[in-house]
């Protein structure tokens, strides 16, 4: 039992070992074969590894093979569905197969389940999701969105996401009012009678 403990633990460091070198190589090299070829050498020792599955879908993605990149973030999600990684690249995957819908349900999957430890996540996600309402022209919920993200953010992530979202979403509220402003305009005017043809002007 002890040996095969101590397997396992060899196992898990060796894994643990090869998917780091793939994030180097996808991250700071791009070299996008050699990140692959790791990560099937995790895959291997732990087949249900998930950051593996992402960080391999994520590359694919990269390469444009969006189908395979899809079927490995649904495998990720099945192995481990209360993690957001997966929930997360998935979105991103949808968005760029115009399915914006789709992927807004992924990112509210992947918010819903962040905590301490994937709060690196949410600065992004919510970046992720701000785009995607505006997409499907949902501006008001964005908008509160982007406000609420000012209790959750630090100073740096909120400047940011107000210097790209707020000038664009107070613009696009706006518009949307006016049909309404001016319809409530024209109430108020008299209304005019159409001319009847049977009378003459003297």
């Amino acid at each position: 039992m002890k040996h095969l403990k101590l397997l396992a633990r060899v196992f898990d460091f060796s894994a643990e070992r090869y998917l780091r070198s793939a994030g180097d190589l996808f991250a700071f090299e791009g070299d996008y074969e050699a990140a692959l070829a790791m990560i099937d050498k995790t895959l291997a020792l732990s087949p249900r590894n998930e950051r593996a599955l992402v960080l391999k879908a994520d590359i694919l993605f990269c390469l444009n093979d969006d189908a395979a990149a899809l079927r490995l973030l649904n495998q990720a999600i099945e192995a481990h569905p209360d993690r957001p990684e997966a929930y997360a690249s998935k979105a991103g995957v949808l968005d760029a197969l115009g399915k914006p819908r789709e992927a807004l349900q992924c990112c509210d999957l992947a918010l819903s389940l962040i905590g301490r430890a994937h709060d690196y996540l949410l600065a992004p996600l919510l970046d992720q999701k701000l785009s995607l309402l505006i997409q499907i022209r949902r501006h008001r919920q964005a908008l509160r969105l982007l406000n609420e993200a000012s209790k959750l953010l630090n100073d740096d992530e909120y400047g940011y996401l107000q210097m790209c979202y707020r000038s664009a979403l107070t613009q696009a509220c706006r518009q949307r009012r006016r049909p309404a402003s001016a319809a409530s305009h024209l109430a108020l005017c008299p209304t005019i009678a159409p001319e009847d043809s049977s009378q003459t002007l003297l």
